[in-house]
């Protein structure tokens, strides 16, 4: 008999141990989600393209960003300053560079959930074809990043050309930027000081 009172009392503190211990019946707290929001819409038109840029540096997604560029023959052109003071980084600047450049940022953000958007005014878009077409608008880019010596905003105005590539869709071919004031710290400047 004493046996199985101990068996029985082994058995009852035993659960009265896990029970203790694993706090099944507790809430836990939630877990971040790992997935990046990801709003991009396949750039059937010009204006699509400038949608997705807006929404790609907004939810700071790399990839998406990635994908409004055209990989054919992107072109960038840093306005006249920066193409000076910084003439070795934008010498071979391309698509890739454009990668590096925004996933620097990225890894370089304030905070974990700091804001970065693109507000543009004065916008136009001129439709050279059924495949092509400018867009140009002045733009602030404001991302919060924890460089004490690079302005956390920048400010110009932009020249896009978009076009087709191979499959019908519409991408940056060409963006070129513009200093519009002397005092300005250019998105030319945000990609030469990100550029590693």
């Amino acid at each position: 008999m004493n046996y199985r009172r101990f068996k029985y009392s082994a058995v009852f503190l035993l659960l009265v141990f896990l029970y203790q211990g694993c706090g099944i019946f507790e809430t836990r707290d939630p877990e971040e989600p790992v997935t990046i929001r990801s709003t991009f819409f396949p750039p059937t038109s010009a204006e699509v393209v400038t949608d997705n840029l807006s929404y790609a540096i907004q939810e700071k997604n790399s990839s998406n960003y990635f994908k409004c560029l055209s990989l054919l023959n992107f072109q960038y052109i840093p306005d006249s300053r920066s193409q000076q003071q910084y003439e070795l980084i934008f010498t071979n600047w391309g698509v890739n560079s454009e990668k590096n450049y925004f996933d620097n940022l990225i890894a370089r953000q304030e905070g974990g959930n700091s804001s970065s958007v693109l507000f543009v005014d004065n916008e136009r878009l001129t439709q050279y074809s059924s495949d092509s077409a400018r867009y140009q608008a002045d733009y602030i880019f404001v991302f919060q990043h924890n460089q004490s010596n690079i302005p956390k905003s920048s400010k110009g105005r932009m020249s896009l050309i978009l076009a087709t590539d191979s499959d019908d869709l519409y991408y940056i071919r060409r963006w070129e930027d513009f200093r519009q004031n002397d005092t300005d710290f250019t998105w030319s400047e945000f990609k030469a000081n990100f550029s590693n």
